[in-house]
C-alpha cells in the first residue's frame, strides 16, 4: 500500500461513478498525484486507517508497516514506481484496531490523454486469512506442489459418475470432510439437496458435451453446517480425448454470501426505515421521463403500486393540486434542463380519496462526465401534520397579535433580569416612549427607586413561591408624570421548570387612585363643613330667637338668613366646595332683596375666595340688605345701594377693599345698641377675613368698609 508518484488530473472515470463504485468495493482504494499526495481515497481506506477522510489522504502508509517487512515493501515499492509498469506488493499493516492485518496491494500507472505518465491507482486486498492459511498449511503445500502451487482453491477431482476420486487438502477444508471419508462419497452426496435440481443437468450436459461452466451452490459438512462455493467445473480427457472426470476448482464464497445477505437484510432495513421515516424516493430517466418509484411513493399518491414500481413525471403532476402545478413543473423542468436542485412544498389530491395532503420534495440531476446520459433523484416527504400545526400556529399568534396590539391594559413581557422585552402600544401611548425607548431597557429606569424595590420583592416572591403577584407601582411617564398602575404578573418556565421570562399585565389606576383621595378629602371636608354649618344655624338661631323679641319677627330673620346661608351653600356645592367667585356670592346674597331690580350697583374685579370665606360674606351682605329694607335705603323705592370693592398692593401683599353704600333711604339715625347683624357683620366679618370692618350710619345712608388682606386664592 505504498502510493507512487502522480500528477493533478481528474479521476479515470466520471468522478461521481468512480466514487460510487470505490466506495462500494470491500478493498482498500487510492489514487495518487505525481507528487506522491492521494487525491482520492475510498471508504474501505477511511475505515482501516480509522481517520478522518481528510487525514486519510495525507497520510504515510511507511508508518504503519510491520517492522520485520517494512524494508522490503519500501524497496519493492521504489523499484515498482521506476519501472512505470503494474506491481504488486505483499505485507503486513497494523489497522487502526491495531491489529496487524496481510495486505496485498497492485498498483496500475495511469496516464493521461497524451500518455504521459499522471500517477497511479492502488487496490489493496485483505488476505490475513488465506496467508495464515497458507503458512500453516505450507508444509503439506510442499508436498503437493507438483500438484497444485501454492493452490489456495480446492481442487476436487470426480469420474464420470460423480465419484470422488482426488481432492486436495483446501477442498477437504471447504467440504468439511476428510480425504478418506471423500474417497468413498460421490459429489451427489455432499451437495445440498436443493442445489440438486440445478446441478445435475450441467454435470451431465458437461460431460455428454464437455461443456466447462461456473455455479454456486451449498455443500453439506460432516458437522451439519452449510459451506457455499463457487466451483468452476471441466471435464479432463485422456490423450485420445476421451473423458474420464471431471475436475472442479472450489472457492470457499460463504463469506461473501453472508456478506451478500447481510448487505440485503441491511437494504431492506434502510428501506423499511426510509419507508417508516416518510420518505419516498424516485428516479427518472430524462430520456423516457419514466423511472423507479419506491412502493411507499405510490402509496404516498394514492395510488395503485405497479408491478415493476415504475412510474412517469406525469404520473407525478397529475397528483398535484391545480393551484400549485405550474410552481411545481416550473422548479423541475429548470432542475432538468439546467440541474439546478430544487426543494419545494406543494399540495397533492389522493388518487384514492381526493385528501388534501401537503408535501415537501428534494430533487437534483445527476450528470456523469462520460456520454452516458443524466439521471434525476428525488426524495418527498409528507409535511401535512407540520403544515396544520404551522397554520394552527399563525391563526393562534394572529389572535394573541391582535389582543396584545388591540388592549386597552398594558401588556409587558421581561427577561427574569427585568429588561423588558417586548411592550403593547397601550403602554407606548401611556409612557409615551417609542418601542425602541422601552425594549431592552431595565424596568428600574421607568420607576423610583421605592417603587423598584416594591417590582423587586413580588418577583423573588414569584421565584421562591410561583404562581402569580398583583401589586400596585408608580411609573414615570416621559414628561415626569407619576402614574399608578396595578400589575399582575407570572413566570414562565422552560421544558426543564426554569423560570425564562416574566410576564405582566397593567391597568392605569392613576385617575381612579386621584379620584378615591379627593373623594376622602370631600368626605373629610364635608364632615367639617357640616359640623361649622351646624354651628353657625346654631348661633343664627340663638341671635335670631334672644330676648323679647317678636316671634313672627324672628322667625321671618331666622328664614332669611338660612336663605342667605342656603345660596351660598348651593353655591359652593355647584364648585365642589373648592374656591369661588366672589360677585357670585354678592349677586345671591341681594337677590331677594331686589337684586335683579337696578336698585343694587355692584363694582370690582371678579376675585376667588375660599368656602369658609363665603359663607361669611354672604352672611354679612344678607344682613345689610335686610336692614337696608327694614330701615335704610331699600325701604323706600328711589333708594339705592352701590357695592363695590378693589383689589390693591403687589401679589405678595394684595389687599380687598370693600364698601357698601347706601343713598336715597330715610335719615340715619345710630341705634342705641348694636343687633346680632351688626355684631356679626362688625366682628364676625372682620375675624373671618383677619382685617376690619366698620358700620357708619351716616345721616344721608349707612356705609360699611371692609379693609382686610385679599382673602386667599382670590
Amino acid at each position: 500500500m505504498i502510493e507512487a508518484q502522480a500528477a493533478d488530473e481528474t479521476l479515470p472515470v466520471g468522478e461521481d461513478e468512480f466514487r460510487l463504485i470505490a466506495d462500494s468495493a470491500p478493498v482498500a482504494v487510492w489514487v495518487t498525484r505525481l507528487d506522491r499526495t492521494r487525491s482520492f481515497v475510498n471508504r474501505a481506506y477511511v475505515e482501516f486507517l480509522g481517520v478522518p477522510y481528510d487525514e486519510a489522504l495525507r497520510f504515510d502508509w511507511r508508518q504503519i508497516i510491520h517492522p520485520d517487512d517494512a524494508t522490503r515493501i519500501i524497496a519493492e515499492s521504489v523499484a515498482g514506481e521506476a519501472s512505470l509498469q503494474t506491481f504488486e506488493l505483499e505485507g503486513r499493516y497494523r489497522r487502526s484496531d491495531g491489529k496487524w492485518r496481510w495486505l496485498h496491494s497492485t498498483s496500475a500507472p495511469r496516464r493521461d490523454a497524451q500518455g504521459r505518465h499522471s500517477g497511479f491507482i492502488g487496490v489493496a486486498h485483505d488476505i490475513t486469512d488465506a496467508k495464515e492459511a497458507e503458512l500453516s498449511l505450507r508444509e503439506r503445500e510442499a508436498q503437493l506442489s507438483g500438484f497444485i502451487n501454492q493452490a489456495t482453491a480446492g481442487f476436487g477431482q470426480v469420474d464420470l459418475d460423480g465419484r470422488f476420486t482426488l481432492v486436495n487438502d483446501r477442498f477437504c477444508e471447504i467440504a468439511g470432510w476428510s480425504r478418506e471419508e471423500l474417497m468413498r462419497k460421490r459429489m451427489q452426496d455432499i451437495t445440498h439437496p436443493e442445489d440438486l435440481v440445478a446441478n445435475i443437468p450441467l454435470f451431465e450436459r458437461a460431460v455428454r458435451e464437455g461443456t466447462p461452466y461456473t455455479h454456486e451452490k451449498r455443500y453439506i459438512r460432516k458437522d451439519g453446517s452449510i459451506v457455499w462455493v463457487n466451483n468452476s467445473v471441466s471435464v479432463i480427457r485422456r490423450p485420445d480425448g476421451e473423458p474420464f472426470g471431471v475436475l472442479a476448482v472450489a472457492l470457499d464464497v460463504t463469506q461473501r454470501r453472508e456478506a451478500e445477505a447481510r448487505l440485503r437484510k441491511s437494504e431492506e432495513s434502510l428501506r423499511l426505515a426510509t419507508e417508516s421515516a416518510g420518505m419516498a424516493t424516485w428516479e427518472l430517466d430524462l430520456e423516457t421521463m419514466t423511472g423507479q418509484w419506491s412502493p411507499n411513493r405510490f402509496d404516498l399518491f394514492g395510488l395503485k403500486r405497479s408491478p415493476d414500481c415504475r412510474g412517469s413525471f406525469e404520473d407525478w403532476l397529475d397528483r398535484i393540486h391545480p393551484h400549485d402545478r405550474e410552481r411545481v413543473r416550473q422548479a423541475a423542468e429548470r432542475c432538468f434542463e439546467q440541474g439546478v436542485p430544487y426543494t419545494i412544498e406543494y399540495r397533492i389530491l389522493r388518487a384514492d380519496t381526493g385528501e388534501e395532503r401537503w408535501l415537501q420534495s428534494h430533487g437534483r440531476r445527476i450528470d456523469y462526465d462520460d456520454r452516458r446520459p443524466s439521471r434525476f433523484v428525488g426524495v418527498s416527504f409528507d409535511i401535512t401534520a407540520r403544515k396544520r400545526a404551522e397554520d394552527d400556529l399563525r391563526a393562534s399568534e394572529t389572535r394573541y397579535r391582535s389582543i396584545f396590539e388591540q388592549a386597552n391594559d398594558f401588556l409587558i413581557t421581561t427577561t427574569v433580569d427585568q429588561v423588558i422585552t417586548s411592550v403593547n402600544p397601550a403602554v407606548l401611548a401611556a409612557l409615551g416612549y417609542s418601542e425602541e425607548e422601552l425594549v431592552g431597557h431595565h424596568v428600574r429606569e421607568f420607576m423610583d427607586a421605592d417603587q423598584y424595590e416594591i417590582s423587586r420583592a413580588a418577583l423573588q416572591q414569584k421565584l421562591v413561591e410561583g404562581g402569580t403577584t398583583r401589586t400596585t407601582l408608580c411609573v414615570r411617564a416621559r414628561d415626569g408624570r407619576e402614574l399608578m398602575w396595578e400589575i399582575s404578573s407570572w413566570l414562565s418556565m422552560d421544558e426543564h421548570g426554569r423560570p425564562q421570562a416574566l410576564h405582566a399585565i397593567g391597568r392605569d389606576m392613576t385617575e381612579a387612585k386621584r379620584s378615591e383621595a379627593h373623594l376622602r378629602l370631600l368626605i373629610d371636608e364635608l364632615n367639617h363643613r357640616v359640623k361649622n354649618m351646624l354651628a353657625i344655624v346654631q348661633g343664627i338661631a340663638q341671635q335670631s330667637f334672644k330676648g323679647e323679641v317678636d316671634p313672627a319677627a324672628a322667625r321671618r330673620a331666622f328664614e332669611g338668613r338660612l336663605a342667605a346661608l342656603s345660596n351660598a351653600h348651593n353655591l359652593l356645592t355647584r364648585e365642589h366646595w373648592g374656591a369661588v367667585s366672589m360677585t357670585q356670592i354678592i349677586e345671591d346674597a341681594v337677590a331677594p332683596h331686589g337684586g335683579d331690580s337696578g336698585r343694587f350697583q355692584l363694582e370690582g374685579p371678579d376675585l376667588s375666595i375660599q368656602p369658609k370665606t363665603a359663607i361669611s360674606l354672604a352672611l354679612a351682605i344678607h344682613e345689610l340688605a335686610t336692614n337696608a329694607v327694614k330701615h335704610g335705603a331699600l325701604s323706600r323705592p328711589e333708594g339705592r345701594v352701590r357695592i363695590h370693592w378693589t383689589r390693591s398692593g403687589a401679589d405678595g401683599a394684595s389687599r380687598l377693599s370693600l364698601a357698601w353704600e347706601e343713598h336715597g333711604g330715610p335719615e340715619v339715625e345710630a341705634p342705641s345698641r348694636r343687633g346680632f347683624g351688626t355684631r356679626m357683620i362688625e366682628r364676625g366679618l372682620a375675624a373671618e377675613l383677619a382685617g376690619t370692618v366698620k358700620i357708619d350710619f351716616r345721616r344721608e345712608g349707612l356705609v360699611c368698609t371692609v379693609e382686610a388682606p385679599l382673602p386667599e386664592g382670590a
